[in-house]
């Protein structure tokens, strides 16, 4: 493994996490996961695909691993999880400002219209409520112009990503409001059960978290981001 590079699957569109910029892989997470390599000694090439297909070529073992996830009862048993986490962020579920009101029960969406981006977990309650109507959708800029023009009730989104979102398209800053959190949420390097390697660059992925956490570098990487987000 110190002489080859393993390829580790990193999602497409999830800035400020995870995203392909400009050519490059590039976020928050992606920082992380090469510092904490980089802090094992361990050589990964970064490769960016479409969430549910970063997660597919994973489990079948094509690709070591791939990020970020947030782990249910199906990620749990379908693949390796480390014992580190690489971040947390709040699941929260957003509506029109002008039709914003708070959902106490989730039995409250029976029958309603979330939209949800295709492969992405949003909590077990969630997840598993087989009364509200999901509308899939590719990324989550697409659920958010959905709710704007009244074809969805409700889009689930994570808070980082969202605010990103309206940072990039003002128009759509006060548009939304969140009326509920679906889950406070950890993200995760998701690893291969299958690929013959996974099980060691796992452990290498541990070890290198728990350096870059006792040095002060992820500190450090969280804290250039909420700066550079700050800016922006």
């Amino acid at each position: 493994m110190a002489d080859e590079i393993m390829r580790i699957g990193a999602e497409d569109d999830w800035y400020p996490y995870t995203a392909l910029r400009d050519g490059q892989v590039q976020g928050m997470s992606v920082d992380i996961v090469r510092a904490a390599f980089a802090a094992s000694n361990t050589r990964i090439e970064l490769q960016p695909y479409p969430y549910s297909r970063c997660m597919e070529l994973t489990r079948i073992g094509q690709l070591a691993a791939c990020f970020n996830t947030a782990p249910d009862a199906r990620i749990a048993s379908e693949f390796r999880l480390p014992e580190e986490a690489l971040f947390s962020d709040d699941i929260l579920l957003w509506a029109n400002s002008s039709q914003a009101a708070p959902i106490t029960d989730l039995k409250q969406l029976a029958g309603r219209k979330v939209a949800v981006t295709i492969g992405y977990e949003y909590g077990s309650a969630f997840d598993n409520n087989h009364e509200l109507l999901r509308v899939p959708v590719r990324r989550d800029r697409n659920g958010f112009r959905m709710l704007q023009h009244g074809r969805v009730e409700f889009t689930a989104a994570y808070r980082g990503t969202a605010q990103a979102l309206f940072r990039e398209e003002p128009e759509l800053r006060d548009a939304f409001r969140p009326v509920a959190t679906l889950q406070q949420a950890k993200l995760y390097l998701s690893f291969s059960r299958y690929h013959p390697q996974a099980e060691a660059l796992q452990q290498r992925f541990d070890q290198g978290m728990r350096t870059i956490r006792s040095n002060g570098r992820y500190q450090q990487i969280l804290a250039q981001w909420q700066h550079q987000q700050a800016a922006d």
